[in-house]
């Protein structure tokens, strides 16, 4: 299949133009590359995890074709300490219930008695080849689905730590994210038209979501088969006023089964909108997603709702994010609330310290008297980034 979808790709190149094929090393500027990294910090005094940490790179190397299309390959990774019952957000959450629950396709969650123990994990995240041209772009190779590349959202001061959508997850509860990110890394195809008017269309075809990733590992639930995303996104400046409007929707489906459960799983739908609205103090924006989770019985669904508020004061980003999600498969739901401030230094660190409150409830639990049970945590979160 590897080879397959390579072949597609350096055949699309060759027929870009008649010509293409005997200009692709004629072009004065040769092959061009371009490396960059990330590496954050979290401190979280109060939190399950005091302290977690990730390092990130990518690469990347492209030619120009006689025709003017860009034909290239980018690649990335890294290495993560998450939450160790809760790497790449899936997991086993909260009390173990009276009617063991199988994880949702789509949330990856589910209860029970033995929560995780990962430890630091390494992974390769994205490896593929891309042309791209008058015509749009196509990519094959180990990558995000157009859902998740088309996502757009709330603005939250955290890069890693935010409450939906989290690279690194201190406490451990958060439920909630809407970055339809369905597949994870997995082997894909992908093709995105050009932007025409700030606007523009994908979809993404994933014959097996079987990649774990640092953000999302499909494997921790059933098997995901012949995955099909389409996606929309919008991005435009106003040119009188200078206000940046943006915006995102997505839907994917796909087969959900698993051996050691069967009939346990039917077909997994999902779909998902957001967008935000920028000025150049002020920008806020919201983001929905919702899932059948891909469960066979009914009452299993997932969904997540977020909603902030970035305001900027000369060099000082303050923020207020509040954050909804539930999961009826796990039988749990959660509301969240978060405070940060955050600095740029210089063109390389950003540190941001925030005040975060999570409110889980768990139901379905084993002891009569006590079919519902409340966690609360709140404490100070601190995020030091570094990159280049």
């Amino acid at each position: 299949m590897r080879h397959s979808l390579t072949g597609l790709v350096l055949a699309l190149a060759a027929t870009a133009t008649p010509a293409a094929a005997q200009d692709v090393w004629d072009d004065a500027g040769g092959i061009e590359t371009a490396a960059t990294y990330e590496a954050a910090v979290i401190a979280a005094p109060d939190a399950d995890e005091s302290f977690l940490y990730t390092l990130r790179g990518a690469f990347e190397a492209n030619f120009v074709l006689g025709s003017g299309a860009i034909l290239g390959f980018r690649s990335s990774g890294g290495l993560d300490k998450d939450n160790p019952a809760r790497p790449a957000f899936s997991g086993i959450i909260g009390p173990a219930p009276a009617i063991v629950s199988a994880p949702g396709a789509f949330s990856g969650l589910a209860r029970g008695a033995s929560p995780g123990d990962a430890g630091p994990r390494a992974r390769l995240e994205t490896g593929y080849l891309y042309i791209e041209g008058g015509y749009g772009e196509l990519r094959a190779g180990l990558d995000d689905g157009v859902a998740t590349r088309f996502f757009e959202g709330a603005p939250s001061l955290f890069r890693h730590a935010a409450l939906v959508n989290p690279t690194l997850d201190p406490s451990g509860q958060v439920l909630a994210r809407t970055d339809h990110d369905l597949t994870g890394p997995s082997l894909k195809v992908s093709y995105a038209t050009p932007r025409i008017l700030g606007v523009r269309a994908g979809v993404s075809l994933t014959p097996e979501a079987n990649a774990s990733g640092l953000d999302r590992d499909p494997t921790s639930g059933p098997d995901i088969e012949n995955a099909v995303e389409v996606a929309l996104n919008v991005s435009r400046r106003l040119p009188r006023s200078g206000v940046r409007l943006r915006a995102g929707a997505a839907y994917s489906e796909a087969d959900a089964a698993q051996v050691a459960l069967p009939g346990a799983y039917d077909r997994v739908e999902t779909w998902s909108a957001g967008g935000s609205v920028e000025f150049s103090s002020l920008a806020f924006g919201v983001s929905y997603l919702s899932s059948n989770n891909g469960l066979a019985v009914t009452g299993g669904d997932y969904s997540a709702l977020s909603a902030a508020l970035r305001m900027t004061f000369g060099k000082i980003d303050a923020g207020l994010e509040f954050v909804d999600a539930t999961d009826d498969a796990a039988q749990a739901e959660s509301e969240t609330v978060g405070l940060s401030v955050g600095r740029d230094f210089g063109e390389n660190v950003r540190v941001v310290g925030g005040w975060q409150r999570l409110d889980t409830r768990f139901t379905g639990n084993q002891l009569p008297l006590a079919p519902s049970i409340r966690e609360k945590t709140d404490g100070i979160v601190i995020e030091i980034t570094l990159s280049g």
